[in-house]
């Protein structure tokens, strides 16, 4: 968590109280994607025991709170300009080998990532970085790297940029195809 305050996150639990007074903490930093405004939402969550239905559920509910409500935000929800890292922390001693690629949620401008943290035994399982390319695996890599599973800083809204530019020059060729053959 001291990883997180370096690197511009904020929360309103008090860093000197620590996290095991809470049943979540939230850290979250503003961003700036080209011109459209978002967030980096970072969710720690204890839970007693992790199963599938939880995974779901909390895939779900988090996405739906951070989408986009504003026309404006709708708009440029093309960037993905929301991540939240949801990381579920097991109170057991369990290891988990659960497929987290599923329940990776897109929808309305955010992007949902879980993961699953165990302390007990040192573990950390991340969505698999081998059948994920696109936007979502450099914001994996990312969070390994808040977490110091990755030496190199990671520019995970690098892709997502770049494929909004290239979204909008087949637009415009498109459009540029409509007139000329309006005229034609």
């Amino acid at each position: 968590m001291q990883r997180l305050r370096e690197e511009g996150f904020s929360s309103d639990v008090n860093p000197d109280e620590g996290w095991q007074e809470h049943f979540e903490v939230i850290y979250r930093r503003d961003e700036k994607i080209s011109f459209a405004n978002g967030e980096t939402v970072v969710i720690f969550t204890r839970i007693p025991e992790l199963n599938e239905r939880i995974l779901r559920q909390t895939s779900e509910s988090v996405v739906n709170l951070y989408r986009a409500k504003k026309p404006i935000d709708k708009l440029l929800s093309v960037l993905q300009s929301t991540t939240i890292y949801h990381c579920l922390v097991t109170e057991n001693e369990q290891p988990h080998n659960e497929l987290l690629n599923q329940f990776i949620t897109r929808g309305g401008g955010a992007t949902f990532i879980p993961v699953v943290m165990v302390p007990a035994i040192n573990q950390v399982l991340y969505p698999s970085l081998e059948e994920r390319v696109g936007t979502v695996r450099p914001r994996i890599e990312y969070l390994q790297y808040l977490l110091n599973e990755r030496r190199d800083a990671v520019n995970m809204h690098k892709g997502t940029v770049q494929a909004f530019y290239i979204s909008m020059a087949v637009l415009a060729v498109v459009l540029v195809a409509i007139v000329f053959s309006a005229f034609a």
